[in-house]
């Protein structure tokens, strides 16, 4: 991966169609404002919620042997999982996928992207290196293409990209659920090995999948997303180990409607005291995510199995950034 951060995104055509409850960031450092006042810091250094680490990985060594659940029942007809773009029927919408597999797909983990607010899936996918991941860690990544940018008429009003603001999350819920149960259907995917990892938008995504698609996942990685009245906590049914990261006083999107620093802060204090394990990657350059941050985000993801031991309870690797924490 390059090592500079990513490049901001041109997304003054969606600012007059934005909700200004639901307004998202882009991939990008959009609407910084200098006179913000700091947020609240994402270590969540202080406050009564927060547990030791040992509480999250006691909780962990109670699900070794566990099973991780089947995918959702799916009445459909899948279609073939190759590289390149998959159409699939998910929630009554037609919605098409990028898929980027390994030189052995069969028995591989399986990694969501979802991009920012404006962005696209290729040019997230490529962001990410997608294909790179996919073979550096034998996993199908998958890269979903939100619901207006599918074509669907009934969600090209949608301001937000994926659609936990607008009391439809099961739209892109059933997204989820029909690319896990035909992955799995087709490639017959390793169920210890489900990951999710967005960025802005995108990321709010993820924390929304977090929360309530936890039985299936291994770890979750969350760029700049978090908990706040757009995205509320709900705490998940179970353990989900969470790397995450944000910008500083200037991680915001519509100067301040969505405060990314403070989300993440707020996600953070609530999953440690449900007893959660998390690091978080704190890069203080605004909305945006350095590169070392995902390349060690997706380290830690594929370090992470379902029901598995927490590998890190004992200190992150040398191969972490050096802004990159365990939350206390």
């Amino acid at each position: 991966m390059a090592a500079a951060p990513f490049s901001a995104m041109n997304i003054k055509a969606l600012m007059a169609a934005m909700l200004v409850s639901g307004s998202l960031g882009t991939m990008a450092a959009c609407g910084s404002d200098s006179s913000a006042t700091a947020a609240t810091s994402a270590d969540a250094s202080s406050g009564d919620t927060q547990q030791d680490s040992s509480v999250a990985a006691d909780t962990a060594s109670e699900e070794v042997a566990a099973t991780p659940p089947a995918p959702p029942a799916y009445d459909g007809t899948c279609p073939t999982f190759a590289t390149g773009t998959v159409k699939l029927q998910a929630g009554g919408f037609a919605r098409s996928v990028k898929v980027y597999l390994p030189s052995d797909p069969q028995g591989a983990g399986l990694l969501y992207l979802w991009h920012g607010l404006g962005d696209n899936a290729n040019n997230f996918a490529s962001m990410m290196k997608a294909a790179t991941v996919a073979e550096t860690y034998h996993m199908v990544v998958v890269v979903p293409l939100s619901c207006g940018e599918s074509g669907q008429a009934a969600c090209n009003s949608m301001a937000t990209e994926w659609s936990y603001t607008v009391k439809q999350e099961e739209r892109d819920g059933a997204l989820f659920d029909t690319i896990l149960a035909c992955a799995d259907q087709g490639l017959v995917i390793d169920r210890h090995r489900i990951y999710t990892a967005g960025f802005s938008a995108g990321a709010l995504w993820s924390t929304w999948l977090t929360m309530h698609r936890s039985s299936y996942l291994a770890a979750s990685a969350i760029f700049s997303g978090g908990v706040n009245s757009i995205v509320p906590w709900s705490a998940p049914e179970r353990i989900v180990p969470v790397v995450d990261s944000s910008g500083g006083v200037n991680d915001k999107f519509m100067n301040g409607v969505v405060d990314f620093q403070k989300s993440i802060a707020d996600l953070n204090t609530n999953l440690r005291a449900a007893g959660d394990f998390v690091v978080h990657c704190q890069h203080n350059s605004g909305h945006t995510v350095t590169a070392p941050i995902v390349t060690f985000a997706f380290a830690f993801l594929n370090d992470h199995t379902w029901g598995g031991t927490l590998p890190y309870a004992n200190g992150l690797p040398e191969t972490a950034p050096a802004n990159c924490e365990i939350v206390p």
